[in-house]
This record gives structure tokens, sequence and C-alpha cells, in this order.
């Protein structure tokens, strides 16, 4: 994306004391062409919204009291459109809920990679039409869900952190032998279980746009595949790879394409009982794509569920675990890559997922 066409006459007001990330992350904005300005107080803050028309604000409350949150109902009625984001260190989080309740859009937690930072701004800059007005305020579903989240992170997360540790060292005080070591290894490995599910649904709400770079998906499979061989051998499943040593390099965001390609293999790996395979195929596609195929011997989706896999939080069976973002999450990755993420599937028989991704993501 060209940031500079996308910023024309867009303007961020960072309202912050002493912060070198923010500093230094102004600093390389200012240089691919937004117009960023930055103030010290609040009251500095409403007289520049009130002056230069700001689109969004970077508001770090570390330093801000609960006093300060009408700061926030000011701005919004000098316009009812603009964008804000807080920062917070850990500590505040608290606080950082009363701001998102009182209308601040989203956040970022501190410490943060500039990479997030511009992620989230370049988010900002798409909701900007060409005379700098926004094309839409957030949703109520997707602000819900970002709140959601960050109070799932402060009410389970902190309390979940001290109830894994006292786990993990009861049991490594503790014999295979002793009667009660099976009964700590099943609470450890719940407790790891709702870890994963508070993670999910942070990562769906908060989805940056790819940090792109070149790279080759042959080297995302593998390790994949060498991070989870020994625990499918033990379940009995075995995996099947299929790569083709002449795939071209893409550019795609190393980090999000893994986390896409682990989720189908996850649903996989749920959708087998007892012994099974999973085949991943990759090669050139038409038009100049590469696909990536995963099959699965598993149980297969109804023909009346396929098309809403891929919905948030859809589980296919009740009984099934998890919050139904994995799919979801895949798809929202891959699609901000120009590809597609497609399913076929019958009940009790093959499933399959394609990943189709232009060589040319740039």
């Amino acid at each position: 994306m060209n940031i500079t066409e996308t910023s024309i006459n867009y303007k961020i007001l960072a309202v912050f004391r002493d912060d070198e990330n923010l500093r230094a992350a102004i600093k390389l904005f200012e240089n691919q062409g937004y117009d960023f300005s930055s103030e010290t107080c609040i009251f500095q803050a409403i007289a520049a919204v009130t002056e230069r028309k700001v689109d969004a604000i970077i508001l770090d409350i570390d330093d801000l009291s609960l006093k300060d949150l009408e700061f926030l109902d000011v701005v919004k009625k000098i316009n009812p459109n603009l964008y804000i984001l807080i920062s917070f260190c850990n500590s505040n989080r608290e606080k950082a809920l009363k701001y998102l309740e009182r209308g601040a859009d989203c956040y970022i937690l501190k410490p943060f990679y500039i990479s997030e930072l511009c992620a989230i701004v370049h988010k900002f800059s798409e909701r900007v039409s060409q005379n700098g007005n926004c094309l839409q305020e957030s949703s109520e579903t997707d602000k819900s869900i970002e709140h959601l989240a960050l109070r799932i992170a402060q009410e389970i997360n902190n309390p979940l952190t001290t109830i894994s540790g006292q786990l993990q060292l009861r049991l490594s005080k503790m014999e295979n032998s002793n009667p009660d070591y099976h009964i700590f290894e099943t609470l450890e490995e719940e407790a790891q279980r709702i870890a994963e599910t508070v993670k999910s649904l942070i990562t769906f709400a908060q989805l940056g746009e790819p940090d792109k770079e070149v790279l080759n998906i042959n080297d995302i499979i593998e390790d994949i595949i060498c991070s989870i061989k020994d625990t499918w051998q033990e379940r009995d499943i075995r995996i099947v790879e299929s790569l083709d040593k002449n795939l071209p390099a893409i550019k795609a965001d190393k980090d999000q394409m893994t986390l896409a390609c682990k989720n189908i293999i996850s649903n996989s790996r749920k959708a087998i009982h007892g012994k099974g395979y999973l085949k991943i195929v990759t090669n050139m596609g038409i038009d100049n794509n590469i696909n990536i195929t995963f099959y699965d011997s598993g149980r297969g989706i109804p023909s009346g569920s396929v098309e809403r896999v891929f919905d948030p939080f859809f589980v296919i069976n009740e009984e099934e675990r998890g919050m139904g973002l994995g799919l979801c999450v895949a798809y929202d990755i891959v699609k901000r890559h120009g590809g597609s993420l497609t399913v076929k599937s019958e009940k009790e028989e093959l499933t399959v997922f394609q990943i189709t991704i232009p060589i040319d993501t740039a």
C-alpha cells in the first residue's frame, strides 16, 4: 500500500508526555507523508482538535487519571467521527477499560512494536475518503469484541497465570506414579486450553494489516510440521507433505501466514478421531497464484454447515471445544493478502481446505 497516497489531508494528533517509542513512530509517519502533530496535555489537545479538524488521536493514558475521561466527551462533540486509539502499560488495564467504555475505539498495549502502530494507523487511513472524512464509524459489533477481548485478558489471564504456575510446580514435585498426578496434569492442560482461547479472541479482535516480507511458503509449512509431528504421531495421525521445491517466493506477513496455516491444521486435528492422516500440498496455481492445500481424513463437514465454517464463533459440533475463531482468523488473513480460502467437504468424507495467494502481493 502506498502510505502517502492514502494519508492525504488525514490529520493525526498524538497526546503523550515522554514515550520515545511513540516519538520515533511519529517521525516515521511524518517521513511517509502523514500529517502528524503532538501535544503534551489534554487541554492543548482539545484546542488542536478544534483548530486543526483532527481525524484521529493517539492518546497515552498512563499519565492521565479517570477524571480526564471527560476529554473523550469533549473531543467527540467537536468531531463525532473522531477515531481514538489509546496506549497504556499492563498495569493500567482497568483504567483502559474505562476509556474504552467512554468512547475510545481501539487500544495498543505498551511496549509495542512500531510496526504494530503502523498497522493500526494504516487501518485508520483505509476508513478515510479523499476529502478526509471517515467512510464509516466503527461498528458496534467490532467495538464489543475488542472491549470483550480486553476484559477477558484482564479478568482471566492474570489469575490463570497463577493457577497454571502452581499446577506446574505441583507436577514438577510429583512422581508419575502418584494417583493425583494425572488429575493435576489434566487441570494444567485445561488451563493451557483456556489461555489459548483467550489468545484466539484477542487475535481476532486486533488482527492488523500484514507486515509483508519476501518468503517461501514451503519454509512456513515445514516449520509447522516439525513442531507438531511428534504430538500427532502419538495420536496415530500421519502427516504427509508434498511441497513443490520450485515454488516461487511471495510477499507476505510471515507471522500471519503461519497463524492461518496453523489454524487450518488445528481444525483438521480436531476433526480426526482415531487413526487418520493430514496431507499438505503446495504447487503453482493458475493466474500467477500459488496453492496451499490441506486434505484431512476427518469426519467431514455437513453440507448445511460448509458455507458457515468461516463465520466467527461458528462451531460445527456443540461438543467441540474452542471459540470457533480459528478458521475465521485464517480466512481474514488470507483475504488481507489478496488471496482466497475455500473448503470442500462432505460428512464422513475427506475435507479439503485450499489457500490461494497471488505471487505478487505487494
